[in-house]
């Protein structure tokens, strides 16, 4: 393939675009965001609510929760990320009875049996590496293995 100016400038293009649209659309709602309210301010002082009136100026619509609240919901039960260590020299039977304690797999014979089937039993190397819980057998492996 021969690389041009114009191959160039598709690509750069390209990026520029999908960098724009990704400041647009929130990875996080999955929607655009909404321009903010642009309303003039006034210099007219009101008195505050009291607790138990209802604010005269919010809409019914302004009291019920917002898209940004209920995101922050969703991300705290989404896993977190948490570190494991593979110390130097461990055989496979070693690194499936640590992920059994720290809780990342239930099982290590089906562990073990996943390890064989897919031959990476002896291409585990030493390290710290980022897992989360409810990975499955195989998301497990290809990062240990990588």
């Amino acid at each position: 393939m021969k690389i041009t100016r114009s191959y160039w400038l598709g690509l750069g293009s390209g990026l520029i675009l999908s960098a724009l649209l990704t400041m647009v659309f929130s990875p996080l709602q999955g929607q655009a965001l909404a321009p903010r309210d642009s309303s003039p301010v006034t210099d007219v002082k009101q008195p505050l609510p009291t607790p138990s009136e209802p604010d005269p100026i919010k809409s019914p619509e302004a009291t019920q929760p917002t898209q940004v609240d209920q995101s922050s919901e969703q991300s705290t039960t989404t896993p977190i990320d948490r570190q494991f260590v593979i110390p130097k020299g461990s055989s496979a039977e070693k690194i499936a009875d640590l992920l059994v304690a720290q809780g990342f797999i239930k099982d290590k014979e089906t562990f073990l049996l996943d390890a064989r089937q897919q031959r990476v039993e002896r291409r585990f190397t030493a390290g710290t590496f980022n897992l989360s819980e409810g990975l499955t057998t195989e998301e497990l492996l290809h990062r240990l293995v990588k």
